[in-house]
């Protein structure tokens, strides 16, 4: 985690622009905000636990908790909390950001961990409370500045520092409210929340770093897109540069942000260019690049892989992260693209941890390669819409389809509804039943089959997709579906009527720990019998039924498909232990040749 250096005074400048409060506990300063200062801003807040009815001047504790899960340690009813404050910014431009964040007031050690969601609970957690750890959540979030709702990101995310965009010299108002458990737990029952409290810190104009980024998403003939994030509220300017053929640079910007997202158009035809990044505060300039990038043609290469995320982290040595090592390989085998099928991170509701684990480590695959991905399990989180530019027409939604030469991609996500008759279940079959495509090849963060360990129950996304969408894909030729949900690589070619070729790609990054599980019979593939739980790898077999079935249990990999006009040929490699290794010396642990559809 960053850890933010701050102190009481600034110099001369920052002291005439706002008004000074008492300087941040060291231990309250989580946030991406390594070496940037900053001064604590001295507000006067009022507090009401009933919704707004009310309001104290002084902090007020939450209400008696009501009853407590005992599966979870959280208490199972909430109350509403507002705070009002109000504070001065005598000149606005000589403050380059301000932000705001909730703490508990008291002494506990995971006092200072209380975050802001702008969703509730499950959506930020993915179901999954340890994402949250000890920390109340301030959730459904809404936070007004100067009467102005803020913006806070695309989905749900939690966020220690929330930045204020919008200052105004003078008096500056603000509204916080949400909902808040009365109890908090998280790895174990830790007691009654205590009373929440606000803090505001603000920053002079200095050098402000490019990060978690830039990040290509989208791409097509005569455009490409980016996202990314500063430190501090800046102005973004990405200049591209035409090399194949020739052109003269184009120019686009994203002011006055946090988190930016651009779409860069190029001349028609441009087959390769460069690209520089600059965030500019104040004075101070901040540059990432130049990144060389190829615009995918008739004929290309794209890499699929997923389950990224991986423990621990090693920030002092990412070279040794799985996920470090997987991105480089992947980047020295010259995808145009790349397909990710979801499970980025562990805890990905937060938004402070994604440098650490999963952009820093990729960060030259990140920069230079367009991603597109599905999501699964968690990753339905704010900060990765934030992050991801989606081919979708509102540039988040991951239902979308998009054809790059003879292949039609159409990713489902698999969070959502896919019931038989339901919406996007006719928008699937709409797509499909008019598909001219040589190719289909469908991205879904849940697979269909697969006989890993997370796939014991049939539940959810993962049953809607077998039911309803790969009877679909039967129907209408689908080429193939690339999934995640296990950490493994497993292929498996269903029965007639049952769907296309189902790949898992799961295990870029994750240590290699999981098994096969046992339920041969009922998910009608992968390896059966005792060697089916135990740990190792099983290549390829050939089912009763005459049907080929290829798996990997845990095996670091990612798949490479060479696409030309009239066939597509994958070969599955294994990542090993080192980034060094030439592409052609890694181990293939699959092949496959897919001709067009009938």
């Amino acid at each position: 985690m960053h850890q933010m250096k701050a102190s009481l005074v600034l110099g001369l400048v920052i002291a005439a622009a706002i008004a000074l409060a008492a300087p941040l506990r060291a231990e309250e300063a989580n946030g991406p905000f390594e070496n940037i200062k900053f001064t604590p801003v001295a507000a006067t807040w009022q507090y009401s636990n009933d919704g707004g009815k009310t309001f104290s001047a002084k902090v007020l504790p939450p209400p008696p908790p009501g009853r407590e899960s005992p599966k979870d340690h959280v208490d199972t009813s909430m109350y509403q909390y507002v705070w009002k404050g109000t504070f001065d910014i005598p000149d606005p431009a000589k403050v380059a950001g301000a932000f705001v964040r909730i703490f508990e007031n008291s002494s506990l050690p995971a006092g200072p961990r209380a975050s802001i969601c702008n969703g509730d609970l499950t959506a930020a957690s993915g179901g999954y409370w340890k994402d949250l750890g000890y920390c109340p959540t301030l959730l459904d979030a809404v936070i007004k500045l100067n009467g102005k709702e803020i913006e806070l990101a695309h989905g749900p995310m939690l966020q220690f520092w929330v930045p204020l965009i919008g200052l105004q010299a003078g008096a500056n108002t603000i509204e916080m409210s949400g909902h808040v458990y009365s109890f908090w737990g998280g790895g174990g029952a830790r007691g009654p929340s205590s009373a929440l409290d606000a803090k505001i810190i603000a920053a002079e104009p200095q050098p402000a770093n490019i990060f978690n980024g830039p990040i290509l998403g989208d791409f097509g003939g005569g455009y490409f897109t980016l996202a990314c994030r500063t430190q501090l509220p800046a102005d973004l300017t990405i200049e591209a540069t035409p090399v194949e053929p020739p052109g003269p640079p184009v120019t686009v910007t994203s002011k006055g942000a946090v988190w930016h997202r651009v779409r860069v158009e190029v001349p028609k035809g441009t087959s390769k260019l460069t690209y520089t990044v600059s965030a500019k505060v104040g004075q101070h300039v901040t540059k990432r690049g130049p990144y060389a990038v190829t615009l995918p043609g008739k004929d290309f290469r794209f890499i699929a892989f997923g389950f990224a995320m991986q423990h621990p982290v090693d920030d002092a040595n990412v070279a040794k992260d799985p996920w470090a090592i997987g991105s480089r390989l992947i980047l020295k085998a010259r995808p145009d693209f790349v397909c990710n099928t979801g499970d980025l991170l562990e805890q990905e509701a937060w938004s402070f941890n994604w440098e650490s684990a999963y952009t820093g480590p990729a960060a030259e695959m990140l920069a230079r390669v367009p991603t597109l991905i599905t999501p699964a399990n968690r990753d339905w989180t704010g900060i990765l819409s934030e992050l991801h530019w989606s081919p979708a027409a509102d540039t988040y939604a991951h239902n979308w389809t998009k054809v790059v030469g003879p292949v039609r991609f159409i990713c489902i996500d698999g969070n959502e509804s896919w019931v038989r008759g339901g919406a996007n279940a006719k928008w699937l079959e709409g797509i499909l039943v008019a598909a001219k495509d040589k190719f289909i090849v469908v991205l879904s963060g849940y697979p269909a089959y697969s006989s890993g360990v997370n796939s014991k129950g049939l539940y959810g996304g993962r049953k809607q997709v077998r039911d309803v969408v790969m009877p679909l894909l039967d129907k209408y030729k689908a080429t193939m579906m690339l999934s995640c949900w296990d950490p493994g690589y497993e292929r498996i070619e269903p029965q007639p009527g049952k769907g296309c070729t189902q790949i898992v790609t799961s295990c870029s990054g994750w240590k290699a720990f999981h098994r096969w599980n046992t339920q041969f019979g009922s998910h009608g593939q992968g390896p059966t019998g005792p060697t089916a739980n135990a740990r190792g790898t099983f290549g390829k077999v050939t089912l009763p039924d005459g049907r080929e079935w290829c798996g990997y249990c845990g095996t670091r990999h990612f798949c490479v498909f060479d696409v030309k006009d009239d066939v597509i040929r994958m070969q599955v490699l294994a990542c090993g232990s080192s980034p060094d290794v030439d592409i052609k010396d890694l181990k293939v642990l699959d092949e496959k040749t897919f001709k067009p559809r009938p």
